[in-house]
């Protein structure tokens, strides 16, 4: 008797399993497929519990307010700074609010920005400098300067030393820190450079050490309106394969080319007494661009 109650049971049972199928109502294993988020392993590759977060200020100064044969304005600075700050936003891990770009700003403008980086950004996080349009350097002093749209050809009241960008680096308390610029005179922002631009460590030691990084167009030289260097930067910027792409592999790829087609060599290096600590900057490409270039080729 007990074993046709068995087998009953186990009938019963059958048809139940055989009616939910056919009814629709089983209740399948769920199995989640779904890719883990590009965020997670670029902090595992990078050794470090969570994405850092990156901030970039963008100034492009082409129209000067005292503007003459001495600070004659300029056609593409403004250009550059708006398709630099399109390419980092499109391409690579900067969030759209967390990018600034200051079109022919006044030296107030820009001090204050540089203000307000020292209050939001954090250790954790990283940051990118770029400047392009007019600058100096007096032989005499050793002095460098940017200068913003308010200043003028024959007084340096409202100029920018390098010496002063160079305490604002040291003072804003980021992981990395890279100082772009695209100005005449612009190498002495510092006075060692780097000759070993490839670094043969991993992405992660690269990464776990602070970095003050600058890449400039040119060594105190004057450098053109039409800008070769911003060409090729953001040429490599724009066509760049690579998921993780340091300061220093960007600048190996931009080097021969401006020396090839320009007057002027660029340059490299750390900015001194800024805290550096061996490290680098490095740009992280989204995949989720990639993915979509190929989507859109099928």
């Amino acid at each position: 008797m007990k074993n046709y109650c068995f087998v009953f049971i186990c009938l019963v049972t059958s048809l139940q399993a055989f009616a939910q199928i056919r009814s629709g109502r089983s209740n399948p294993i769920n199995v989640d497929y779904s890719p883990i988020p590009q965020e997670a392993t670029v902090a595992k590759n990078l050794g470090i519990n969570s994405m850092p977060r990156y901030h970039a200020l963008i100034i492009g100064v082409s129209e000067y307010q005292f503007a003459g044969p001495d600070l004659p304005n300029l056609e593409e600075p403004v250009k550059d700074a708006i398709r630099l700050k399109e390419v980092l936003y499109k391409k690579y891990f900067f969030n759209e609010e967390d990018i600034t770009v200051l079109t022919n700003p006044t030296r107030e403008q820009i001090i204050n920005e540089l203000d307000r980086l020292i209050n939001v950004v954090t250790s954790r996080d990283n940051l990118l400098i770029f400047y392009a349009g007019h600058g100096y350097y007096d032989k005499n002093s050793d002095l460098g300067f940017w200068l913003p749209s308010n200043a003028k050809s024959r007084s340096r009241a409202d100029w920018i030393a390098n010496s002063t960008i160079k305490d604002y680096v040291r003072a804003i308390n980021s992981k990395h820190t890279l100082l772009i610029t695209d100005a005449c005179f612009a190498g002495s922002i510092f006075k060692t450079r780097t000759v070993n631009t490839l670094d043969p460590r991993k992405f992660y030691e690269l990464y776990r050490d602070k970095s003050r990084k600058a890449i400039t167009s040119g060594n105190l030289s004057e450098v053109p309106d039409k800008s070769y260097f911003l060409e090729y930067l953001l040429r490599v910027l724009e066509e760049n394969e690579q998921d993780y792409l340091p300061a220093s592999s960007l600048f190996a790829r931009i080097y021969e080319p401006v020396l090839n087609n320009s007057p002027t060599v660029p340059q490299f290096g750390v900015i001194q007494q800024a805290g550096d600590e061996g490290g680098d900057f490095i740009l992280i490409r989204r995949k989720e661009n990639k993915e979509a270039a190929g989507a859109s080729q099928k």
